[in-house]
C-alpha cells in the first residue's frame, strides 16, 4: 500500500512602482508611473521527521530549481519577488522589517523601498504593534487571489518543494501538491499534502523534506506510492486515489500527461 508520512531611501511620489494593472483600485488603472523592468490512506507506519520553526521564525525561501522563480523575477524583479514570497507565501502572518530582511537576504534600504511600493499599491498593509512596524499581505486587495496563487506556484510553496525533490528526481515519475494547498484554501494550521509516485521511499524523503518544511513553516504530509499500486487502486476506484487524481494539483515533477500515463487512460 502507499506509504503515508508527516514531515515533521525616499518615497517616490509618482506611484507604487508595481505593475500598473495591480493598482489598489483593481480596475487596471495606473496608480502612478511604473518602474518595473521591461524584461519581463494506507496503514503503513509513519513518524514525524522534524519539528517546525517557532511562529516568529522565517527561513529564507530559496530553491535549486529556478523555473518558477524566473517567471516571478521577470515580472517583479529580484528583491520584490523575495519580499512577495515572504508575505504572500504565508498571508495570514504579519512580519516586522528585520524578519523580512533576514528572509529576503537584502539590505534595509532595498527591502524598505519595496515595502513602501507594495503598501502604496494596497497589496501589503502596514501597522504598528507596540514599538514595531509590521507588514502583511492585504487579503482585501482586488488581486490578492491571483497574486497569492502566482507566488505559491513560483517562489512560494511549489518552488521550494520542487527544489527539495530535485535530488530524487530520477526515482520519481510524478510528484504534486494536492488538498488545500492546491485548492488555495490553506489555513494557518494546514499541512501541505504531497503525493510522490515512484520508487522513492519515506527514508529518502526524510532526508530532503525537513529543510523545505522549515522554509515553508508548515508540516509536510507526504504520500508515497508506486506506479503499479497507483494503477491498481485507480482501476479499483479507490476513493482516496480518485479524489486526489481528480482534484486540484500543483505539479512539481512531471505533469498532467505523465500522471495520466501512470494511472492509465480511462
Amino acid at each position: 500500500m502507499g506509504v503515508y508520512g508527516r514531515v515533521g531611501g525616499r518615497t517616490k511620489p509618482s506611484g507604487c512602482g508595481i505593475m500598473p494593472e495591480m493598482a489598489a483600485n483593481g480596475k487596471g488603472e495606473r496608480g502612478g508611473a511604473c518602474d518595473m523592468p521591461r524584461h519581463s490512506r494506507g496503514r503503513r507506519c509513519f513518524s514525524p521527521l522534524t519539528g517546525v520553526p517557532e511562529e516568529s521564525t522565517i527561513v529564507p525561501i530559496m530553491s535549486t530549481d529556478r523555473g518558477g522563480t524566473d517567471i516571478a523575477m521577470a515580472l517583479f524583479g529580484s528583491v520584490r519577488t523575495r519580499v512577495l514570497g515572504v508575505l504572500f507565501g504565508r498571508p495570514e502572518r504579519a512580519c516586522h522589517l528585520r524578519e523580512i530582511m533576514r528572509a529576503v537576504g537584502a539590505g534595509h534600504g532595498a527591502v524598505q523601498r519595496e515595502l513602501r511600493r507594495l503598501v502604496a499599491c494596497g497589496l501589503v498593509t502596514r501597522a504598528r504593534r507596540g514599538n514595531q512596524v509590521i507588514y502583511q499581505a492585504n487579503g482585501n486587495a482586488p488581486v490578492f487571489g491571483e497574486l497569492h496563487g502566482l507566488i505559491t506556484k513560483t517562489v512560494g510553496l511549489a518552488d521550494v518543494l520542487r527544489g527539495a525533490l530535485a535530488t530524487l528526481a530520477d526515482r520519481i515519475e510524478v510528484a504534486f501538491v494536492f488538498g488545500s494547498a492546491a485548492e488555495g484554501t490553506l489555513q494557518p494550521a494546514s499541512d501541505i499534502d504531497l503525493m510522490v509516485i515512484g520508487e522513492a521511499g519515506l527514508r529518502d524523503l526524510a532526508s530532503v523534506l525537513p529543510d523545505a518544511q522549515a522554509q515553508l513553516g508548515r508540516e509536510i504530509n507526504p504520500v508515497m506510492i508506486s506506479p503499479a499500486e497507483l494503477r491498481e487502486r485507480a482501476a479499483a476506484q479507490d476513493a482516496f486515489i480518485t479524489s486526489v487524481v481528480q482534484g486540484d494539483r500543483i505539479f512539481l515533477i512531471g505533469g498532467e500527461g505523465d500522471l495520466t500515463g501512470v494511472v492509465g487512460a480511462p
